[in-house]
C-alpha cells in the first residue's frame, strides 16, 4: 500500500484554496489514471483540508471505463465520506455516506483521500475521477 500524492494547490504544502477563513468554501481535484497497475489500499490525496473546517458537502464522480472501487476519507477515516465508489460506473455525481451525516470538525490539517479497495488490484484502466467538497470555517 503507498500513498500517491496528487500534486496540486489542493495538496501541495503550505497552500490553502484561496477563499475567505470565514464562511463556506469551495474546492474540487481532479485525478486522472493512467493504464498501471494500482495495488489495494494505494491512497490517492485529492484535497487539503484545513484545521477548523468542517465538510459539509462532498460529491465524486468518475469518467466511464475505469475498473475497481474506491473509498472517499481522511487520514482518521479512510471510508468518512463514501464507503465504497464503484469507478467506471457512470458519471453519476455520487454523494456522502448516509442521510444524517454529521460534519466533522478537523483540529489539524488533513486531506480529502481516495483509497483504492481492497477487492481490487491491478490496472484501473484510463480516465478521471474527481472530488467536490464545500467545508465552513467558523474561525
Amino acid at each position: 500500500m503507498a500513498t500517491v500524492t496528487y500534486v496540486s494547490p489542493e495538496v501541495s504544502a503550505g497552500i490553502q484554496p484561496k477563499g475567505l477563513r470565514v464562511g463556506l468554501i469551495a474546492t474540487s481535484a481532479v485525478y486522472s489514471f493512467a493504464a498501471v497497475s494500482y495495488t489495494a489500499g494505494d491512497v490517492i490525496q485529492m484535497i487539503k483540508v484545513p484545521a477548523n473546517a468542517a465538510v459539509v458537502d462532498l460529491k465524486i464522480s468518475a469518467s466511464t471505463g475505469l475498473a475497481g472501487s474506491v473509498t472517499v476519507g481522511d487520514g482518521v477515516d479512510a471510508d468518512r465520506y463514501h464507503s465504497g465508489y464503484a469507478l467506471g460506473v457512470s458519471v453519476a455525481v455520487a454523494s456522502m455516506n448516509g442521510v444524517q451525516y454529521v460534519p466533522y470538525f478537523y483540529s489539524t490539517d488533513d486531506t480529502i483521500d481516495l483509497t483504492h479497495s481492497a477487492s481490487a488490484s491491478g490496472s484501473i484502466g484510463n480516465g478521471f475521477v474527481c472530488v467536490f467538497a464545500i467545508y465552513s470555517m467558523d474561525t
